[in-house]
């Protein structure tokens, strides 16, 4: 399959994104993408073809708004300024880059991603509400800016960081991730591992649900399971239940305080009718394997008369 055909699945995967999104196929829909964008070095050296992929790029980009949905902006204006970046070095293949560009309200290339697509993509619904499709484009987002924008700062504060507003701080986190490792959050010394320790994660991620996506995908996020935090619960109860009988002044002083009343109460409520419970279970366990040992026993004496 050569380039044209891997452009021409593009753009039937966005008119099925925007009109039938139950058949859409995000994966199928990616490598498409990632397809086209593996030969663009390769369009360095070919020019010919370079110049022919760019016409029959702003044929495909002419023939609907690229304010059909956020998919295809997102899509087409960030892989056609790959492609103008990384395969036009004439200025004989940007026609598609420069129709893409005049369409922007920012003409620069990265403020326009800063400013216009990184809202874009953490607006409510971004996607339709696709995960996998907004951690691609907010990769694809960081990926250009680290090739070529300004370098991260490795030094970054927490103050700086809190500074920035969501988007933003997503967006820079997803660039020190490719730049300094994914566990980066391992360095005591790193930004994330502040963040972490001054809880500054988890108050990002009660913003939103793609907030949460994002920090619970990358381990910034602690989750527990129910069972564990019932037996952590319990634990503690059992604990407090163990040290208020270490002694009777302790014992009393613990009484006095009306809440620690109540739970040694509670609890004995609970054990009481946990034992109200069981006991009479086992106890008709006992009676029936008692009455199934007589009908044996009845059985054989019957059997031994009939001899």
């Amino acid at each position: 399959m050569d380039i044209k055909s891997y452009i021409e699945d593009l753009f039937k995967y966005l008119d099925t994104f925007e009109n039938r999104y139950a058949e859409f196929e995000t994966e199928a829909f990616l490598q498409t993408y990632n397809g086209i964008y593996a030969v663009f070095q390769a369009l360095r050296q070919q020019r010919d073809e370079a110049v022919e992929i760019d016409r029959y790029f702003l044929d495909k980009i002419q023939k609907s708004p690229l304010s059909s949905s956020d998919l295809r902006q997102l899509s087409i204006q960030i892989l056609i300024t790959f492609f103008e970046s990384e395969a036009d070095i004439d200025g004989q293949s940007n026609k598609s880059y420069l129709y893409c560009r005049d369409l922007r309200p920012i003409k620069r290339d990265i403020s326009f991603f800063e400013d216009h697509l990184l809202p874009l993509l953490f607006r409510e619904g971004s996607l339709s509400n696709n995960y996998r499709l907004n951690s691609y484009f907010l990769g694809e987002l960081a990926r250009y800016l680290n090739k070529f924008g300004r370098n991260i700062n490795e030094n970054m504060s927490p103050e700086v960081f809190g500074a920035l507003s969501d988007p933003a701080k997503f967006l820079e986190l997803m660039r020190r991730r490719m730049v300094l490792g994914e566990d980066i959050l391992s360095d005591r010394g790193s930004l994330e591992f502040h963040l972490q320790r001054i809880d500054a994660f988890t108050k990002l991620g009660r913003a939103n649900k793609l907030h949460d996506h994002y920090l619970i995908e990358w381990n910034y996020l602690r989750t527990t399971s129910f069972w564990t935090k019932l037996k952590s619960s319990f634990g503690q109860l059992w604990g407090k239940f163990k040290g208020a009988f270490k002694s009777a002044c302790y014992f009393r002083l613990v009484m006095t305080q009306r809440s620690a009343a109540y739970l040694l109460y509670g609890v004995i409520i609970v054990v009481f009718m946990l034992l109200a419970f069981y006991v009479p279970s086992k106890w008709n366990d006992y009676t029936d394997q008692k009455l199934e040992d007589f009908q044996k026993k009845a059985l054989q004496v019957k059997s031994g008369s009939n001899r």
